[in-house]
């Protein structure tokens, strides 16, 4: 994530009557009015989970103001909050999906007709178990997960939501797997057949329906879609306030760096031809890529090797990444 603006920014920003219609969908759909999952059993729109910069915006400035870390950190710790309960629905998808081939007959589509039925329109269960796996990923969040008072933070911010969405603070070890069976009982339920199977609903027969979610040990997002819908201009703030970036597309060279790369050992040619063909599939933990504001505003470094890295340039007007700078670790200021 690229820097945007400071919390009293986004506060203001958040005071006029967008902002207002943010807080009141929060308190009628929870998380899920900051962003949302397209199931893939829906037509006519793309599926997956979709994340809203607005609704970025939103936690930040009302769940993660006062975390004593920087604005691109509480960037990340929401849209990872609001990613994992998305998830959550993925999961829940795609247990239903794998009952609706073992049992031979749709599950999911009757039961949306009859969530439509309800009041509240939702299954709680699975709202409640969406908001308690967005709490234990938020609580492992690699490098952010040593911030003080942030699980206090996001918890306070689960019991403001609506019925179902608060209870996921309650969901513990000794309790998940009956939650977990309750939500697929709640969609087995409206299956013309499924519903009177008594081998699925029974426990004590042993069908273990906590297992067939694809939860543990961590939902993988891989094989889920990821969207983010930048509307931060809703809000009043510039359309490209906040940046994220997936992988980098149309890297080029400079001159100083293909001259510099030539006086190179074909060793560490060959490390940059890896490193930027990875980079323009995705960006990995292995390449340490970050935020280089000593060679300039939106100049990044990557790691080539153990003993090499390389500057990168986002030209933001044109879309294009320009490789700038190429050396060791002394050479390029890294110590």
């Amino acid at each position: 994530f690229e820097i945007g603006p400071e919390s009293e920014e986004l506060q203001k920003a958040l005071a006029g009557d967008e902002g207002e219609r943010i807080k009141q969908s929060v308190l009628i759909t929870g998380v899920d009015a900051l962003g949302w999952y397209m199931p893939f059993h829906y037509t006519g729109a793309q599926w997956g989970a979709y994340i809203s910069t607005s609704g970025i915006a939103y936690m930040i400035a009302n769940c993660l103001a006062n975390l004593p870390t920087s604005f691109e950190v509480k960037a990340r710790l929401a849209f990872n909050a609001i990613l994992n309960h998305e998830l959550f629905h993925f999961a829940t998808e795609y247990t239903i999906a794998q009952a609706e081939i073992t049992q031979h007959e749709p599950w999911f589509l009757p039961a949306g007709k009859f969530k439509r039925t309800l009041t509240p329109k939702y299954f709680t269960a699975e709202e409640c178990l969406a908001n308690a796996y967005m709490l234990r990923r938020f609580r492992s969040s690699g490098s952010s997960s040593r911030i003080k008072g942030k699980q206090a933070a996001l918890r306070a911010f689960v019991k403001e939501q609506p019925e179902g969405y608060r209870d996921g603070i309650l969901v513990n070890d000794a309790n998940q797997n009956n939650w977990m069976e309750k939500l697929a009982h709640d969609y087995g339920s409206n299956a013309s057949f499924s519903k009177d199977h008594a081998a699925l609903w029974d426990s004590n027969l042993g069908y273990d329906w906590a297992n067939q979610f694809p939860v543990h040990p961590a939902i993988d997002w891989r094989f889920c879609p990821i969207h983010l819908v930048h509307d931060a201009h809703r809000l009043g703030l510039p359309a490209d306030w906040l940046s994220c970036f997936s992988r980098l597309t149309c890297i080029r060279e400079s001159s100083n760096f293909e001259k510099k790369l030539s006086s190179l050992s074909r060793i560490i040619q060959s490390a940059w031809g890896r490193t930027k063909t990875k980079l323009e599939t995705a960006i990995t933990a292995g390449a340490d890529f970050k935020k280089w504001p000593k060679a300039g505003p939106n100049f990044y470094s990557v790691r080539l090797n153990d003993g090499y890295r390389a500057h990168l340039e986002y030209v933001r007007d044109e879309g294009f990444w320009l490789a700038r700078a190429i050396g060791n670790h002394k050479e390029m200021g890294h110590g």
